[in-house]
């Protein structure tokens, strides 16, 4: 053993045993031991912190060298427009053994699971003209391809086609488009070093189409449909007892009326967030609902609505101050030994716009039947429900009245409007509505109010054939009101 140890150990005056030298030597080393042990946990620690997991690494990102031909992703879905026309809805647009190449610019974010293993690329940062929809089979990925970024797409072995209406990216699996495996991304994907600024496309709710579809879109002077932010009775975006996958709130436009679809995940950080009340303008991605037949708009996060007043645009009602006592019964119905069935076969129109079950029907109390509906356990989160009559012909009248009776019963808040059109044809959506000043009233929690006259009301200022609609909005259980419908007569001189 090498004496000079003792020297670094001991002062050379202190006389030590073997023994205690041992001891000391040991106690030395299982200090510096720990010490070292401390310090590699910390640093450890350090880079394990959950932000550090969720952070974009700070690396330098070349411009990669594309080797393919670029081809912009309007002329893609020109080129799956002709094959459906040729060959059916079904159509797929496959890629093999080639080269093309989209480029575009990501839109959509999964930060917070409002999107889920899916990219949504449009063609331009500013003015875009198309997007698609691509299907990844990973989670999150807003950490690789960021809101904004420039990404190139290699289409080899790829597959396009309609999926839940919108065209989608992925691959073909039987004759669907399925997701690309998280092992290719790489080999597929691209990412640019260009982060781009995003200008979401001002659109009106008139003008939606196929055309603009997986683009982000800004529409500006809407509020939610007065009946989803009752007071007292506001709904979430996506937290209700019966919201399933999705949240579907109505969305109405001031400038004209027409409305939309909000559509917010049931998985989304943000689902249980009250709507605002106000008018504003909301920035999201079109798209369409599950069942492919309606547009929706989606929110990358709750940022995208700005709600930045309390005033509301809801519809003016129709002023005709002309009431007159009228004596010719122009229209009548107190649907004496009705059935539901009847209705339709009748020229009624008894449509529910989102699809689902609830419609009106007739019932019977105490010998009198009536037009009735509630939507008490239909387990719809949201229903828009209209019942509207036969053409009524006013062309050869003048001084038209319209009266009602109505009754209210369990009421959880007034959902009941009705409208007068003059150019209705098959759909309640892209009719021109009137609203009416009638009574609708307030009926009791836990029974049944009276039968009360609506009216009269008067039609004089309505030219052409018309139709009256009753237009039922709600939510199970959130907004329920069972109403009763009865003696609907339309009389002029």
């Amino acid at each position: 053993m090498d004496p000079n140890i003792f020297s670094v150990m001991v002062p050379p005056t202190m006389p030590i045993s073997i023994y205690d030298f041992k001891k000391q030597y040991h106690m030395y080393t299982s200090t510096i031991k720990k010490i070292l042990y401390l310090s590699f946990f910390m640093l450890f620690l350090s880079y394990c912190t959950p932000e550090k997991d969720f952070e974009t690494p700070d690396l330098i990102i070349s411009e990669p060298q594309i080797n393919g031909t670029l081809v912009d992703i309007e002329s893609i879905l020109g080129l799956l427009a002709q094959k459906i026309e040729e060959e059916g809805e079904n159509a797929k647009l496959i890629f093999e053994n080639n080269d093309n190449i989209i480029s575009g610019f990501v839109v959509s974010t999964d930060r917070t699971s409002n999107f889920f293993k899916e990219l949504i690329l449009q063609n331009k940062a500013e003015n875009p003209t198309a997007g698609i929809r691509i299907l990844i089979n990973d989670n999150p990925l807003f950490t690789t391809y960021e809101f904004g970024r420039k990404i190139h797409v290699n289409l080899n072995n790829l597959s396009i086609g309609i999926e839940n209406g919108v065209p989608t990216l992925g691959i073909l699996d039987g004759n669907r488009i399925a997701q690309i495996p998280s092992f290719n991304i790489n080999k597929i994907i691209t990412r640019s070093a260009e982060i781009s600024s995003i200008t979401p496309l001002n659109i009106e709710i008139d003008n939606f189409s196929d055309q603009f579809l997986n683009i982000l879109v800004r529409l500006n002077n809407v509020q939610f449909n007065k009946n989803l932010v009752l007071d007292n009775n506001t709904f979430s975006f996506a937290a209700e007892p019966n919201d399933v996958f999705d949240g579907e709130r109505i969305i109405e436009s001031c400038e004209t009326g027409r409305t939309s679809i909000l559509s917010t995940s049931t998985f989304s950080d943000f689902k249980g967030l009250k709507l605002p009340s106000g008018i504003g303008t909301v920035e999201g991605i079109l798209t369409k609902n599950f069942n492919g037949d309606a547009y929706n708009i989606v929110l990358n996060d709750p940022n995208g609505l700005v709600f930045n007043t309390e005033d509301r645009c809801d519809a003016t009602v129709l002023e005709c101050t002309n009431i007159q006592q009228a004596e010719n019964i122009l229209f009548e119905q107190d649907f004496t030994s009705f059935k539901s069935s009847d209705l339709e076969k009748l020229g009624w129109v008894n449509m529910n716009i989102y699809q689902g079950k609830l419609k009106y029907k007739i019932g019977e109390f105490n010998e009198n039947t009536y037009a009735q509906i509630t939507g008490f356990r239909s387990k719809e989160s949201l229903y828009e429900v209209w019942l509207i009559t036969p053409e009524i012909e006013m062309n050869t009248s003048i001084d038209e009245v319209l009266n009602f009776d109505l009754q209210a019963g369990y009421d959880n808040g007034n959902i009941l409007e009705v409208f007068v059109s003059s150019d209705f044809v098959d759909d309640p959506t892209t009719a021109t509505w009137i609203k009416l000043d009638a009574t609708i009233p307030k009926g009791p929690i836990n029974s049944f109010g009276d039968f009360v006259p609506s009216g009269p009301i008067s039609l004089s200022c309505v030219e052409g054939n018309i139709r009256i609609g009753f237009r039922y909005i709600g939510g199970d259980p959130r907004a329920t009101t069972r109403y009763h419908i009865d003696n609907i007569i339309v009389s002029g001189n």
